[in-house]
């Protein structure tokens, strides 16, 4: 149960050490990094860092021409091979000669530095739900009320916009680094349990530690359509994924009780009595929300295939999150308790299955998740740019990021809200990127067909991955590193 709190172990550790001051508002950590922020602006300064800025907000046609390219070549889970060629090439008319794509449709490009600094692996996935929107079907990806209209168009391929838009502004400001900069750009991580981001799982199987090393100084840092405000850091959150299946024996040659009538209260009485109201008002962000609150998902419903048969078998699965892993087993023992209720009034049975993968299981050895460079340098990154409090999240993460965790490699990923016009206009207030300007249209969530992201959310987290891959890899220019 320890192993859990171990970030805010470190970080109790940390608020009491006169070296390292940092303040704990609503759960995420706010470090003090005066060292980290001068370095960035020295390298803020080079001419090079300034045109490679400059060419970023001079980039909205390019970057949102490139963004509708990505949505228009279907890139359904499992089955990216489309959108994967499309990035190749990309990547090759961007200058990158050693691009490939690996045996799970990843695209991996590297921009070689000089020597001497740390390597810097920027990612996003590029697969999408594909749920409502068949394969053979065309995308045809709009603009409109300020936003990119396709299927994934934020999660995530506004990530994958904005970590083509480094790469080009890297090139448009002549930009070296000491350390190579990896291109990186995942599948497979919208599936559920186990499937999931199997993009990240066979990246870091096949380069970590030979090519790629946290205990050198390599990170991996994910964009994913927000920034300017942080970084998280950890992927330790408790997440259990469940089933639970009703069985009902049927007299075939009657239209009697079945499955679904079985399955239908339990639900019911879930979501009333064992889902907590407050999830659909807290922070998504785990370090900012209610400590005992747990996140229940009822992803996916299922009964019979035939329509004239009566079910004798109903499912439910659960997508559980929670702080604690204990709050977590309370909640597993509400759910059985309503199945054997329900089940007792209709005679059926019931199997409730658990597939518990807790995060770090104790973290990697020698990784500070707070106190490291990496950490610092982006949170520096964003105090710079925008003048935001650069806070630290030690626990949320990315699904590509909890498989790297597993796997032997820190990912960290960009967070923040903050909208940037390119023309001076900087707002930090997150309602804003989430304002939908036309009353006809609805906005809808990443994972419908109907998806839209903001366009004016895009340009922070290109800015600011751009400054902390320049300045944490070691610009030569700047003398950095």
């Amino acid at each position: 149960m320890f192993k859990y709190l171990k970030p805010f172990l470190i970080g109790a550790a940390l608020l009491l050490s006169p070296s390292v001051g940092f303040a704990q508002e609503s759960g995420t950590i706010v470090l003090k990094v005066p060292k980290e922020e001068e370095l960035v602006r020295k390298v803020m300064a080079t001419d090079s860092m300034k045109k490679a800025l400059d060419y970023i907000n001079a980039s909205d046609d390019e970057t949102v021409q490139e963004w509708i390219s990505l949505c228009n070549a279907h890139g359904p889970s499992g089955d990216e091979i489309f959108r994967a060629r499309h990035i190749w090439k990309l990547l090759r008319i961007y200058g990158l000669e050693n691009v490939h794509i690996d045996d799970q449709r990843n695209v991996i490009g590297i921009r070689r530095g000089t020597g001497g600094g740390p390597k810097v692996v920027l990612n996003a996935h590029f697969d999408n739900n594909s749920q409502g929107w068949p394969k053979e079907q065309p995308i045809e990806a709009f603009v409109a009320d300020g936003r990119v209209w396709c299927p994934a168009a934020g999660d995530d391929l506004a990530g994958t916009t904005q970590v083509l838009t480094i790469l080009r502004a890297m090139n448009a400001g002549n930009i070296q680094t000491k350390g190579d900069v990896w291109f990186v750009f995942f599948t497979g991580e919208e599936p559920l349990g186990d499937n999931a981001s199997k993009g990240a799982e066979l990246f870091v199987n096949s380069n970590v530690p030979h090519n790629i090393d946290y205990k050198r100084g390599d990170i991996m840092m994910q964009l994913h359509g927000g920034g300017g405000d942080g970084v998280s850091t950890g992927s330790v959150e408790v997440r259990h994924r469940t089933q639970l299946r009703v069985f009902v024996p049927v007299d075939r040659s009657e239209w009697d009780k079945h499955a679904v009538d079985a399955i239908g209260p339990i639900i019911a009485r879930i979501s009333s009595e064992v889902r907590d109201e407050r999830a659909a008002t807290s922070n998504r962000t785990a370090a900012a929300r209610p400590k005992d609150l747990v996140i229940l998902n009822m992803a996916q419903i299922q009964a019979g295939a035939t329509l004239n048969q009566t079910a004798t078998e109903a499912s439910i699965r659960f997508n559980l999150h929670a702080l604690r892993e204990a709050d977590l087993w309370r909640v597993h023992n509400q759910i059985q308790k309503i199945a054997a209720e329900e089940c007792a009034k209709l005679g059926c049975t019931y199997h409730y299955s658990i597939n518990s993968k807790n995060g770090l299981e104790g973290g990697l050895p020698g990784f500070d998740n707070i106190n490291n460079a990496a950490a610092k340098t982006a949170i520096a990154a964003s105090n710079v740019l925008y003048g935001t409090p650069g806070s630290i999240n030690p626990i949320g993460g990315c699904g590509d990021c909890v498989r790297a965790y597993r796997n032997g490699m820190p990912a960290f990923s960009l967070r923040g809200k903050v909208a940037d016009d390119g023309n001076g206009n900087v707002d930090i207030d997150p309602r804003r990127s989430d304002t939908l300007k036309s009353a006809v249209r609805r906005k809808t969530r990443n994972h419908d067909p109907t998806a839209s992201a903001p366009i004016d959310a895009i340009w922070a987290a290109a800015k600011h991955g751009l400054v902390f891959a320049t300045t944490y890899a070691g610009q030569a220019e700047a003398g950095a590193k």
